[in-house]
């Protein structure tokens, strides 16, 4: 009710913890999840396989200049870091039978340091090294940014900050011109992605019977993408076989390592035969995403690409409409 608008925030509050209750399955629902090793002996999977199982490297080069003016840029116009400050509470205790508890604080004080460091940390030699950049461009970086005087205000927020900018300009121009190059004779084999031992799952809760996989049942992460996808490519007449890729597969590329969601074989009346990996997010449009998951997400299209065998990296979020 509008009247209880003012404490909307402490009724929440309660609400949500008096709402807190153990984690419960219905145990009734679990499911042993199985590897289905004669689909893995089916010439779609070997044809499947044997596309997307070749390794790559990659190579990367960043212009230096191009990540100077693009970091200075960033700096300038990040918000200003405030003087460092001591955050004071104060409450009531009570000590009772039942033991000791506290009320709400009645008392909450702020006092901003004036000179809170003796001695200042080396700011040109710790971005170099958590940066891994030059101290002569992490200078230029610092004095044409001409933000220095946030630093004083609190060395170690201002360090994280930059850092943070630094590493995030760094990375998007990495991947602007990684190259990647299939590896001659190097690929994952079956034995080290696809892991034999039984699986532990719920079918209420991140499971699905399937019939075309080489699981008997998908493992899925979200219930409102995943779960609807694997029906869906279960359903479909043309998909042959597919499966979600095992998190054993790992792509490598400058900010860690990519694990795409699908591998599905195509098959339209023996005429049309493709070969996809796709990666199912809940939006096709990038600025939905953080920064890293973009970027991993192009890694891994030039990772196939590079792969130069047919293999088509697709986003979506719904299998029908793709």
């Amino acid at each position: 009710p509008k009247k209880f608008e003012a404490v909307r925030q402490k009724f929440e509050t309660i609400l949500s913890k008096a709402d807190r209750k153990p984690p419960i399955r219905d145990a009734s629902r679990d499911v042993v999840v199985h590897l289905n090793k004669e689909a893995m002996l089916t010439p779609e999977f070997m044809e499947l396989w044997d596309r997307i199982c070749k390794k790559t490297s990659y190579r990367v080069s960043i212009d230096t200049e191009e990540l100077i003016k693009s970091c200075v840029k960033d700096i300038m116009s990040m918000d200003p870091i405030p003087k460092a400050r001591i955050l004071s509470q104060t409450a009531k205790i009570n000590i009772d039978r039942a033991g000791v508890t506290n009320a709400d604080p009645h008392e909450y004080t702020q006092i901003e340091i004036q000179r809170p460091y003796d001695s200042l940390p080396n700011i040109v030699g710790i971005l170099s090294e958590q940066c891994l950049i030059t101290r002569q461009s992490v200078n230029r970086i610092l004095i044409e940014s001409e933000r220095l005087k946030d630093f004083l205000n609190n060395p170690q927020l201002y360090i994280e900050k930059v850092a943070e900018i630094i590493n995030n300009r760094r990375h998007q121009l990495a991947i602007d011109k990684i190259k990647y190059f299939k590896l001659d004779g190097e690929e994952y084999s079956v034995a080290e992605v696809f892991d034999n031992s039984e699986i532990l799952a719920n079918l209420d809760k991140n499971a699905i019977a399937v019939k075309h996989s080489v699981y008997d049942h998908v493992v899925y992460d979200s219930n409102t993408i995943e779960k609807p996808f694997a029906v869906a490519l279960d359903k479909d007449p043309n998909v042959k076989l597919f499966f979600k890729i095992p998190s054993h597969f790992k792509i490598e590329t400058p900010i860690g390592t990519y694990n795409p969601d699908w591998a599905v074989y195509y098959d339209k009346d023996g005429i049309q035969k493709l070969f996809f990996v796709i990666e199912t997010k809940g939006s096709e449009n990038p600025a939905d995403r953080s920064g890293s998951e973009n970027l991993k997400i192009e890694c891994g299209k030039r990772h196939f690409s590079a792969l130069g065998n047919g293999v088509r990296f697709q986003l979506t979020k719904n299998w029908d409409k793709f």
